[in-house]
C-alpha cells in the first residue's frame, strides 16, 4: 500500500484498492464541492469528474479558500484540477466547464460511481435527483444556510419523495454564511463517498445529518427506502386558509418579522418530544427548509398526513406582502 494512506489502510474493514478503483463526479466545485473533491483526492480516489460552469469572484474566497486572488476570473474547475494534480499527480481528472443538466448527468455521470452534490439551486438538485433515480446511482446531498448545514447520503430513495420538490432558498450572498461551514459539510460529503465506496458495510445510507453550528448541536433523521410518497408536505399561504382550524408553530430562533397568525413558538431541535393536538399542524421557519424536513420527521413519527411546511416560510411571507 502506498505510504500516505497507511493510517487510512489500518482501519477494521477499509478496502483502500476499491477507493482506488472508484469515481465520483463532483458537480459543482464551489464552497462543497472544492473540499468535497480535495478530500476525495486526498484519500486517494482514483478518478474525479468535475462539473462547474463557474469562474472565480471576489466573494467566493471566505468559504472556498483554495482559490485567491490570483485565481479571479479564471475557470473554477481548471484552479482546482492544477491543485489536486500537484496534490495527487496519479490522479485521474475529467474536467467539464458547463452546467450540469439532466441530459449532461444521464451520459457523463453514468461513469461515476457515487455523485455528489456541490450545487447552490433547487433546479439543479432535482435534476440531480431525476438522473440518479433513471440511473440509480447514489448520491450525496449536502446543503448549507447561514450557521447550519446537512447532509445525506442517499440510495434506493428519491430527495422529491422524501421532502417533496421543495423551494428554491436565498442564496449565501443573500443569506449570508460562516466561511468555514461549507469546508464542514463539504469534507461530510467527501467522507461518505469514499465511505460508500471503501467502507461499503459501514457507511450511514439515507439518513439526514444537520449541523447547528449556533447551538453546537448535530441531530440526525433516518430516511426510509420504503416510504411512499408524502403528498402536500408543503403547503402555501392560501391552501392553509382553507384547513379547519390549524395550529401555527413557529420554529425560527427569532421571530422577526413576527408572523400573521397567533401560534405557538417551539424550539426546533426538540421535534420529537413535541405534544401535538388533534387538528392540523402548519410549520413555519425562515426559507422552508427546516421547516419541511420536521414536518416529514413528524409524520413518520407520528404516521399523521395532517403536518405540513409553509411553503418559502417567512421570507415567502414577505414575498406576498
Amino acid at each position: 500500500m502506498d505510504r500516505r494512506y497507511f493510517a487510512q489502510g489500518r482501519l477494521p474493514g477499509w478496502s483502500q484498492q476499491s477507493l482506488s478503483e472508484g469515481t465520483a463526479l463532483i458537480i459543482g466545485v464551489g464552497g462543497l464541492g472544492l473540499p468535497a473533491a480535495l478530500y476525495l483526492a486526498a484519500m486517494g480516489i482514483g478518478r474525479l469528474i468535475l462539473a462547474d460552469p463557474d469562474t472565480v469572484a471576489e466573494e467566493n474566497l471566505h468559504r472556498q479558500p483554495l482559490y485567491t486572488t490570483e485565481s479571479l476570473g479564471k475557470l473554477k474547475v481548471d484552479v482546482l484540477a492544477a491543485h489536486l494534480q500537484s496534490l495527487r499527480p496519479d490522479l485521474g481528472i475529467e474536467l467539464h466547464p458547463v452546467w450540469a443538466d439532466e441530459e449532461f448527468l444521464l451520459t457523463v455521470g453514468r461513469a461515476a460511481h457515487i455523485w455528489i452534490d456541490g450545487t447552490d439551486n433547487l433546479q439543479s438538485r432535482l435534476a440531480i435527483d431525476r438522473a440518479a433515480s433513471a440511473l440509480r446511482k447514489p448520491w450525496v446531498y449536502g446543503a448549507i444556510f447561514q450557521a447550519e448545514g446537512q447532509v445525506a447520503l442517499l440510495e434506493g430513495v428519491s430527495y422529491t419523495s422524501l421532502f417533496g420538490e421543495g423551494t428554491e432558498g436565498p442564496s449565501c450572498s443573500e443569506a449570508g454564511v460562516i466561511g468555514a461551514l461549507p469546508g464542514i459539510i463539504g469534507s461530510w460529503q467527501a467522507t461518505l463517498a469514499a465511505q460508500y465506496l471503501a467502507w461499503a458495510d459501514i457507511v450511514p445510507k439515507n439518513r439526514l445529518f444537520r449541523i447547528d453550528l449556533r447551538r453546537g448541536e448535530i441531530h440526525t433523521f433516518w430516511l426510509s427506502a420504503s416510504v411512499e410518497r408524502l403528498e402536500a408536505l408543503e403547503i402555501s399561504l392560501e391552501e392553509v386558509r382553507l384547513l379547519q382550524d390549524p395550529l401555527w408553530i413557529d420554529i425560527r430562533e427569532e421571530a422577526s418579522p413576527p408572523p400573521p397568525f397567533a401560534g405557538e413558538r417551539r424550539a426546533w431541535y426538540d421535534w420529537d418530544k413535541w405534544s401535538l393536538p388533534p387538528k392540523p399542524i402548519v410549520i413555519l421557519c425562515e426559507a422552508g427548509n427546516r421547516s419541511r424536513q420536521i414536518a416529514y420527521a413528524l409524520r413518520k413519527l407520528t404516521g399523521r398526513k395532517d403536518i405540513y411546511s409553509l411553503r418559502q416560510g417567512s421570507l415567502g411571507l414577505m414575498k406576498s406582502e
